[in-house]
């Protein structure tokens, strides 16, 4: 396999976020506006728009893989859980999903059609990948949890489970509405593909539980991002800055007024049309604006943080949280339009839940083993690092734990295979942990009560 890295930068950071959350956008919005429009393009403009998307995402996924082939290449580092050979798994998943663009483009190219097992299999390979990084992150906050109950950790752990959630409705669904649609899809019309969406009566299922699910886990995150950020309190001011917080969520929230309030229902009834239309164009967006205003808190913290290794991971999880929450997104997709719009936004969604998870992961472990940059959190009391506190110590609080198994392990199987040296072996064994724990128990009692006493000093001047 060819080697490919790049440095990842601040700067190359945000480029491609922005041009992946526009590659989102377009991809998931543009069959709205087409609906809509009065003018009508010939297919072959449409297919040109969905042949560049496509070039664009190819083109993001190798600059992705090749800021994670930057890290993997003499890092040292296994994550929380140790899973060996991630970037591999993630590398034939972005290659598969690859090769099945490559497929359809040349369908809708030579063949004016393409087969909908392609949309199906890109389907399942997208939200299978996507749904095994995220049950790893779950799993490892839920290992951090149960070492030192945290509630960043916990709404974290909350909203990547629902997440992880909808992604399985998510495929459920598509699954069955692919396989109800035409075996062969031929150029017709857009506008046709909405009118006649097969097994439209699941939508009555799905669509109250997805929305409910999406609700609970933006808002968990949300309020994260907002304790995260809140050193900017005082800089902009109490009523600023939750002026600016509330800005995202009553964007998110607002298309869901519906089953609460349904302050438009005079409108919709009177003009359905162009309450649609204002609706499709300044709510389509409404996944990957919130996957924006999440990846802002990864992006301050790792400005803090630039002169550590650590940055660097901050901002792989930055851009994975823009376009985790911004690609888990099937409306499109479910229509099966000529050409495959809304292929290319899930295609997003397996290198976005790496992302997270190896940046979340690495950037623990980074913490519990360096003793200078945990000492940097403590002098620094921005609210932005109170997350890679918590990882950090937790992560190095289960690594004395994993190390004084290993050695009682060690010492039962020595104990057992050589009884006459037995007590040679238990002395310098227990050596070994008093070392071992005069070390480690001594830091982690420091910043336990460092964190302590941050905390109470924080309250004292409130």
């Amino acid at each position: 396999m060819v080697q490919f890295s790049m440095n990842i930068t601040r700067k190359r950071a945000l480029m491609v976020i922005f041009v992946a959350v526009s590659i989102m956008i377009i991809d998931s919005t543009i069959v709205n506006y087409v609906v809509y429009s009065t003018q009508k393009l010939p297919s072959r403009t449409y297919v040109s728009i969905f042949i560049t998307l496509a070039l664009l995402f190819i083109g993001v996924s190798v600059v992705l893989l090749g800021f994670l082939q930057r890290k993997e290449v003499g890092s040292g580092l296994k994550g929380a859980l140790g899973i060996k050979n991630s970037y591999l798994i993630i590398c034939m998943s972005q290659f598969l999903i690859i090769a099945i663009l490559a497929i359809m483009i040349q369908s809708t190219v030579t063949l004016k059609s393409y087969n909908v097992l392609l949309l199906l299999a890109a389907t399942f390979v997208s939200h299978i990948s996507a749904l095994f990084f995220l049950l790893l992150l779950v799993l490892s906050l839920v290992v951090w949890i149960m070492v030192r109950m945290n509630k960043v950790l916990l709404l974290y752990s909350v909203s990547f489970s629902l997440l992880a959630l909808t992604i399985i409705l998510s495929l459920i669904y598509a699954t069955i509405v692919l396989m109800n649609q035409p075996s062969l899809i031929k150029p017709y019309p857009i506008q046709s593909s909405l009118y006649s969406l097969p097994r439209a009566d699941l939508a009555i299922y799905f669509g109250p539980i997805l929305d409910v699910i999406s609700v609970i886990s933006f808002v968990s995150v949300w309020i994260v991002s907002a304790f995260l950020l809140s050193t900017y309190v005082r800089k902009l001011g109490k009523a600023r800055y939750w002026t600016l917080m509330a800005l995202p969520l009553v964007y998110f929230l607002f298309p869901f007024e519906i089953y609460f309030l349904n302050i438009f229902h005079p409108l919709i009834s009177s003009s359905p049309v162009s309450f649609a239309v204002i609706n499709s164009i300044v709510f389509g967006a409404t996944k990957q604006i919130g996957g924006l205003f999440f990846s802002f808190a990864f992006l301050v913290a790792s400005a803090l943080l630039q002169k550590y290794v650590i940055h660097k991971y901050l901002l792989i999880s930055a851009v994975g949280m823009a376009i985790l929450f911004g690609s888990i997104d099937i409306d499109t997709l479910l229509y099966a339009t000529y050409p495959p719009f809304g292929l290319v936004t899930i295609s997003f969604m397996a290198i976005g839940s790496y992302l997270v998870f190896t940046g979340i992961t690495n950037s623990a472990v980074l913490v519990a083993r360096d003793k200078v940059l945990r000492k940097e959190f403590y002098r620094n009391a921005m609210s932005q690092l109170d997350l890679l506190r918590a990882i950090g110590v937790t992560q190095m609080e289960k690594e004395l734990i994993q190390n004084y198994k290993a050695i009682d392990k060690r010492t039962r199987s020595l104990e057992k295979y050589n009884p006459f040296v037995k007590d040679d072996v238990k002395e310098a064994l227990h050596g070994l942990v008093d070392d071992l724990d005069k070390d480690k128990a001594r830091e982690i009692l420091h910043d336990v009560l460092t964190e302590v006493y941050s905390k109470s000093r924080t309250k004292n001047k409130s």
